[in-house]
């Protein structure tokens, strides 16, 4: 069974969190303000992505639909455990439940720009994993004006 599509992006107006449906529209749950972006007919029928429909960027990478936080956990975890259990097993248990994660997961397409989240939607070959050379070009903080 496949994932209603949704897209979770920044609000204009307040810069929290809001989410659209395939129709484009949504409504943001902390300022309320209603959202609307331009999906073209092609993505709501093929359900596969060009460009964000929330700032227009072509560059998009996919990743497994995971919390990065948790990840981090896990393998804190793991190595917390690692000096009381014999042959590192708690080390050994961690790379095992994050390969499971891993392989059950499903894939998400985020916007290098944005950082707008894609689920549900199909994967477009166009779009490869992170390249942190992509990423460090929209992270380029501009220097304060004298």
């Amino acid at each position: 069974m496949s994932r209603a599509p949704e897209i979770a992006f920044a609000c204009p107006r307040c810069g929290r969190e809001t989410v659209a449906g395939l129709d484009g529209s949504g409504r943001c749950p902390s300022c309320g303000a209603e959202t609307a972006l331009e999906l073209p007919a092609s993505v709501r029928e093929d359900r596969v992505l060009e460009r964000c429909p929330a700032c227009a960027s072509k560059q998009l990478y996919v990743q497994r639909d995971f919390n990065q936080k948790a990840g981090i956990a896990i393998v804190a975890v793991g190595a917390v455990l690692a000096p009381f259990t014999p042959y590192y097993s708690s080390l050994i248990a961690a790379a095992l439940v994050d390969t499971a994660l891993y392989a059950v997961l499903p894939e998400i397409t985020v916007c290098y720009r944005c950082h707008a989240h894609f689920r549900g939607f199909a994967r477009n070959p166009r779009h490869a994993a992170f390249d942190l050379h992509i990423a460090e070009q929209y992270d380029v903080k501009t220097p304060p004006q004298a």
